[in-house]
């Protein structure tokens, strides 16, 4: 039997990718529901990953796949865009803010 691969970092921003785009709603209305309330659900909503790409490439953060940008309509009509940012923290970190 092989030992696991241990020189490269687990992926725990992908899952988390998943989870946004299929609970993105549900997501806003348990964590921001000022925000929650604000968006009018008919008109739907969609993900701006190309754009997010375009506008983050000469960031030196790294990989980028637990960020999303979301295009939203307000009650009021108007377009809007909501970007979210997640932190997986796999272990304890005591310098992480």
């Amino acid at each position: 039997m092989s030992e696991p691969e241990t020189s490269r970092p687990a992926d725990h921003d992908s899952p988390w990718k998943m989870a946004l785009e299929g609970y993105f709603q549900e997501f806003l209305g348990l964590l921001f529901p000022a925000i929650h309330e604000q968006v009018d659900w008919s008109q739907g909503y969609s993900f701006l990953d190309k754009e997010l790409q375009q506008i983050t490439a000469d960031a030196n953060s790294g990989r980028r796949y637990a960020d999303k940008l979301i295009k939203v309509y307000a009650n009021d009509g108007s377009e809007t865009w909501v970007l979210i940012h997640v932190e997986v923290q796999g272990e304890p970190e005591e310098a992480f803010a």
